[in-house]
Protein backbone atom coordinates (compact mmCIF):
# COMPACT_ATOMS: atom_id res chain seq x y z
CA UNK A 1 0.00 0.00 0.00
CA UNK A 2 0.87 3.80 -0.67
CA UNK A 3 -0.80 5.94 0.62
CA UNK A 4 1.51 9.08 -0.25
CA UNK A 5 2.52 8.70 -4.03
CA UNK A 6 5.30 11.64 -3.07
CA UNK A 7 6.24 14.34 -1.45
CA UNK A 8 7.21 18.15 -2.29
CA UNK A 9 8.24 19.61 0.94
CA UNK A 10 5.99 19.75 3.40
CA UNK A 11 3.17 18.69 0.91
CA UNK A 12 2.09 15.38 0.26
CA UNK A 13 0.22 13.91 -2.75
CA UNK A 14 -2.09 11.23 -1.63
CA UNK A 15 -2.60 8.40 -4.14
CA UNK A 16 -6.29 7.97 -4.22
CA UNK A 17 -6.67 11.77 -4.88
CA UNK A 18 -4.02 11.73 -7.05
CA UNK A 19 -5.27 8.82 -9.08
CA UNK A 20 -9.09 10.25 -8.55
CA UNK A 21 -8.01 13.68 -10.54
CA UNK A 22 -5.84 11.44 -13.75
CA UNK A 23 -9.13 9.54 -13.59
CA UNK A 24 -11.05 12.82 -14.47
CA UNK A 25 -8.54 14.54 -16.77
CA UNK A 26 -8.03 11.45 -19.32
CA UNK A 27 -12.01 10.85 -19.03
CA UNK A 28 -12.56 14.05 -19.75
CA UNK A 29 -9.97 14.30 -22.77
CA UNK A 30 -11.78 11.29 -23.92
CA UNK A 31 -15.26 13.04 -24.18
CA UNK A 32 -13.78 15.65 -25.70
CA UNK A 33 -12.19 14.11 -28.28
CA UNK A 34 -15.87 11.72 -29.68
CA UNK A 35 -17.57 15.22 -29.00
CA UNK A 36 -15.46 17.35 -31.31
CA UNK A 37 -16.62 14.93 -33.88
CA UNK A 38 -19.83 16.31 -33.20
CA UNK A 39 -18.86 20.17 -32.88
CA UNK A 40 -20.34 20.14 -29.30
CA UNK A 41 -17.67 20.29 -27.46
CA UNK A 42 -18.61 22.58 -24.61
CA UNK A 43 -21.89 21.57 -24.11
CA UNK A 44 -20.68 17.55 -23.70
CA UNK A 45 -18.21 18.83 -21.41
CA UNK A 46 -20.34 20.18 -19.08
CA UNK A 47 -22.56 17.78 -18.48
CA UNK A 48 -19.86 15.44 -17.67
CA UNK A 49 -18.61 17.80 -15.88
CA UNK A 50 -21.70 18.17 -13.66
CA UNK A 51 -22.05 14.15 -13.89
CA UNK A 52 -19.08 13.19 -12.50
CA UNK A 53 -19.81 16.02 -9.74
CA UNK A 54 -22.71 13.56 -9.19
CA UNK A 55 -21.45 10.20 -9.27
CA UNK A 56 -18.59 11.63 -7.13
CA UNK A 57 -20.86 12.88 -4.69
CA UNK A 58 -22.87 9.20 -5.20
CA UNK A 59 -20.17 6.96 -4.92
CA UNK A 60 -19.00 8.67 -1.58
CA UNK A 61 -22.00 8.67 0.30
CA UNK A 62 -23.27 4.88 -0.73
CA UNK A 63 -19.49 3.89 0.63
CA UNK A 64 -19.72 5.49 3.70
CA UNK A 65 -23.32 4.57 4.25
CA UNK A 66 -22.16 0.71 3.35
CA UNK A 67 -18.97 1.27 5.42
CA UNK A 68 -20.41 2.76 8.69
CA UNK A 69 -17.86 0.91 11.11
CA UNK A 70 -14.74 3.22 9.20
CA UNK A 71 -16.60 6.78 9.69
CA UNK A 72 -18.16 6.56 13.16
CA UNK A 73 -19.19 9.80 13.72
CA UNK A 74 -16.81 11.42 13.02
CA UNK A 75 -17.37 13.54 10.17
CA UNK A 76 -14.62 15.02 9.08
CA UNK A 77 -13.47 11.30 7.89
CA UNK A 78 -16.61 11.38 4.75
CA UNK A 79 -14.37 14.08 2.74
CA UNK A 80 -11.18 13.68 3.77
CA UNK A 81 -10.49 11.05 0.97
CA UNK A 82 -7.14 10.72 2.00
CA UNK A 83 -7.56 9.03 5.48
CA UNK A 84 -10.75 6.87 4.57
CA UNK A 85 -10.22 6.42 0.80
CA UNK A 86 -13.01 4.53 -1.11
CA UNK A 87 -16.38 4.82 -3.25
CA UNK A 88 -19.08 2.61 -4.50
CA UNK A 89 -19.28 2.03 -8.11
CA UNK A 90 -22.92 1.05 -7.81
CA UNK A 91 -24.01 4.00 -6.05
CA UNK A 92 -21.94 6.25 -8.19
CA UNK A 93 -23.22 4.99 -10.85
CA UNK A 94 -27.31 4.56 -10.48
CA UNK A 95 -26.67 8.64 -9.12
CA UNK A 96 -25.11 9.81 -12.31
CA UNK A 97 -27.37 7.86 -14.42
CA UNK A 98 -30.41 9.47 -12.84
CA UNK A 99 -28.77 12.79 -13.35
CA UNK A 100 -27.98 12.40 -16.98
CA UNK A 101 -31.37 11.40 -17.73
CA UNK A 102 -32.92 13.79 -15.92
CA UNK A 103 -30.49 16.62 -16.82
CA UNK A 104 -30.74 15.88 -20.52
CA UNK A 105 -34.70 15.92 -20.60
CA UNK A 106 -34.03 19.49 -19.06
CA UNK A 107 -31.29 20.54 -21.51
CA UNK A 108 -32.89 18.81 -24.46
CA UNK A 109 -29.89 16.90 -25.06
CA UNK A 110 -29.79 13.45 -26.49
CA UNK A 111 -29.56 10.69 -23.63
CA UNK A 112 -28.66 7.77 -25.23
CA UNK A 113 -25.70 8.93 -27.58
CA UNK A 114 -24.06 10.90 -24.55
CA UNK A 115 -24.39 7.66 -22.67
CA UNK A 116 -22.47 5.71 -25.54
CA UNK A 117 -19.66 8.35 -25.14
CA UNK A 118 -20.02 8.25 -21.13
CA UNK A 119 -19.76 5.05 -20.92
CA UNK A 120 -16.23 4.75 -22.38
CA UNK A 121 -14.96 7.83 -20.38
CA UNK A 122 -16.69 6.57 -16.71
CA UNK A 123 -14.88 3.37 -17.78
CA UNK A 124 -11.44 4.65 -18.40
CA UNK A 125 -11.91 7.12 -15.10
CA UNK A 126 -12.36 3.39 -13.34
CA UNK A 127 -9.33 1.87 -14.40
CA UNK A 128 -7.56 4.52 -12.54
CA UNK A 129 -9.71 5.39 -10.09
CA UNK A 130 -9.40 1.64 -8.53
CA UNK A 131 -5.62 1.56 -9.11
CA UNK A 132 -5.83 4.84 -6.20
CA UNK A 133 -7.99 2.90 -4.03
CA UNK A 134 -5.81 -0.35 -4.17
CA UNK A 135 -2.95 1.74 -3.48
CA UNK A 136 -4.64 4.08 -1.44
CA UNK A 137 -5.78 0.90 1.06
CA UNK A 138 -8.82 1.47 0.62
CA UNK A 139 -10.06 -2.28 0.00
CA UNK A 140 -8.65 -5.56 -0.17
CA UNK A 141 -10.16 -8.67 -0.27
CA UNK A 142 -10.25 -12.33 1.31
CA UNK A 143 -6.85 -14.20 2.70
CA UNK A 144 -5.27 -15.30 -0.10
CA UNK A 145 -2.16 -17.87 -0.36
CA UNK A 146 -1.77 -16.74 -3.61
CA UNK A 147 1.78 -14.56 -4.80
CA UNK A 148 -0.35 -12.27 -5.98
CA UNK A 149 -1.76 -11.56 -2.79
CA UNK A 150 -0.94 -8.21 -0.90
CA UNK A 151 0.09 -7.18 2.60
CA UNK A 152 -2.32 -5.08 4.91
CA UNK A 153 -1.07 -2.65 7.24
CA UNK A 154 -1.91 -4.01 10.87
CA UNK A 155 -3.31 -7.32 9.39
CA UNK A 156 -1.19 -11.09 9.13
CA UNK A 157 -0.92 -12.35 6.02
CA UNK A 158 -1.50 -11.84 2.41
CA UNK A 159 -5.22 -10.89 0.66
CA UNK A 160 -6.46 -10.46 -2.68
CA UNK A 161 -5.75 -7.16 -4.29
CA UNK A 162 -9.34 -6.74 -5.53
CA UNK A 163 -9.48 -3.37 -6.68
CA UNK A 164 -6.50 -4.32 -8.88
CA UNK A 165 -8.62 -6.97 -10.37
CA UNK A 166 -11.20 -3.96 -11.15
CA UNK A 167 -8.78 -2.19 -12.91
CA UNK A 168 -8.03 -4.48 -15.32
CA UNK A 169 -11.38 -5.57 -15.86
CA UNK A 170 -12.57 -1.76 -16.77
CA UNK A 171 -9.16 -1.42 -18.64
CA UNK A 172 -10.26 -4.13 -20.72
CA UNK A 173 -13.58 -3.06 -21.18
CA UNK A 174 -12.11 0.21 -21.99
CA UNK A 175 -10.36 -0.98 -24.95
CA UNK A 176 -13.45 -2.86 -26.09
CA UNK A 177 -15.56 -0.25 -25.94
CA UNK A 178 -13.52 1.93 -27.63
CA UNK A 179 -12.91 -0.63 -30.69
CA UNK A 180 -17.10 -1.02 -30.61
CA UNK A 181 -17.87 2.60 -30.66
CA UNK A 182 -15.03 2.86 -33.88
CA UNK A 183 -16.89 -0.02 -35.52
CA UNK A 184 -20.31 1.11 -34.67
CA UNK A 185 -19.74 4.45 -36.23
CA UNK A 186 -18.27 2.72 -40.00
CA UNK A 187 -21.46 0.34 -39.60
CA UNK A 188 -23.78 3.33 -38.53
CA UNK A 189 -25.40 0.89 -36.44
CA UNK A 190 -27.34 3.70 -34.55
CA UNK A 191 -26.31 4.72 -30.73
CA UNK A 192 -27.45 2.63 -27.24
CA UNK A 193 -25.75 -0.29 -27.60
CA UNK A 194 -22.45 1.15 -26.09
CA UNK A 195 -24.27 2.28 -22.86
CA UNK A 196 -26.20 -1.42 -22.56
CA UNK A 197 -22.90 -2.80 -22.81
CA UNK A 198 -20.93 -0.58 -20.38
CA UNK A 199 -24.05 -1.51 -18.06
CA UNK A 200 -24.10 -5.40 -18.14
CA UNK A 201 -20.40 -5.81 -17.86
CA UNK A 202 -19.61 -3.20 -14.98
CA UNK A 203 -22.57 -5.07 -13.45
CA UNK A 204 -20.84 -8.28 -14.18
CA UNK A 205 -17.59 -7.58 -13.26
CA UNK A 206 -18.72 -6.61 -10.03
CA UNK A 207 -20.33 -9.51 -9.65
CA UNK A 208 -17.21 -11.79 -10.21
CA UNK A 209 -14.84 -9.56 -8.34
CA UNK A 210 -17.41 -9.77 -5.21
CA UNK A 211 -16.43 -13.39 -4.65
CA UNK A 212 -12.86 -12.27 -3.79
CA UNK A 213 -14.52 -9.37 -0.95
CA UNK A 214 -15.30 -10.51 2.44
CA UNK A 215 -19.10 -9.57 2.89
CA UNK A 216 -21.06 -9.52 5.97
CA UNK A 217 -24.50 -10.52 5.05
CA UNK A 218 -25.40 -13.39 2.75
CA UNK A 219 -28.48 -15.22 0.67
CA UNK A 220 -28.36 -17.90 -0.67
CA UNK A 221 -24.46 -17.91 -0.73
CA UNK A 222 -24.21 -14.65 -2.79
CA UNK A 223 -23.64 -11.48 -0.94
CA UNK A 224 -26.27 -8.75 -0.96
CA UNK A 225 -24.06 -6.68 -3.72
CA UNK A 226 -23.72 -9.54 -5.76
CA UNK A 227 -27.72 -9.97 -5.35
CA UNK A 228 -28.01 -6.18 -6.82
CA UNK A 229 -25.66 -6.63 -9.50
CA UNK A 230 -27.81 -10.07 -10.95
CA UNK A 231 -30.63 -7.65 -11.12
CA UNK A 232 -28.82 -5.40 -13.11
CA UNK A 233 -27.51 -8.14 -15.68
CA UNK A 234 -30.69 -9.13 -16.00
CA UNK A 235 -32.60 -5.66 -16.25
CA UNK A 236 -29.92 -5.50 -19.06
CA UNK A 237 -30.58 -8.46 -21.52
CA UNK A 238 -33.92 -7.34 -23.32
CA UNK A 239 -32.19 -4.04 -24.32
CA UNK A 240 -28.98 -5.65 -25.68
CA UNK A 241 -31.23 -7.87 -27.78
CA UNK A 242 -33.75 -5.94 -29.14
CA UNK A 243 -30.43 -3.27 -30.24
CA UNK A 244 -28.41 -6.33 -31.64
CA UNK A 245 -31.99 -7.60 -33.78
CA UNK A 246 -32.12 -3.81 -34.74
CA UNK A 247 -28.67 -3.76 -35.97
CA UNK A 248 -29.65 -7.50 -37.62
CA UNK A 249 -32.67 -6.18 -39.69
CA UNK A 250 -30.90 -3.17 -40.25
CA UNK A 251 -28.25 -4.99 -42.19
CA UNK A 252 -30.34 -7.30 -44.10
CA UNK A 253 -32.01 -4.48 -45.00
Amino acid sequence: MTPILFSIGPYNAYTFGFFLGLAFLFSTFIIYRYAKEEFKEESYLDTYLYTGIIALFFSRLTYILTHPNEFGLNFLKYVVVRDTPGISLIGGGLGALAFLFLYCRKKKLDFIGLADIFSIAISSALFLAKIGEQLGGAAYGKNTLSAIGVRIIGLSGRYHPVELYESTLFLLLTIILIWLKSHITRKKWGKGLLFYIFIECSALIYFIVEFFKVSRVYLYGLSIRQLFAILIILSMVFPIIRKVREIRNTSIS
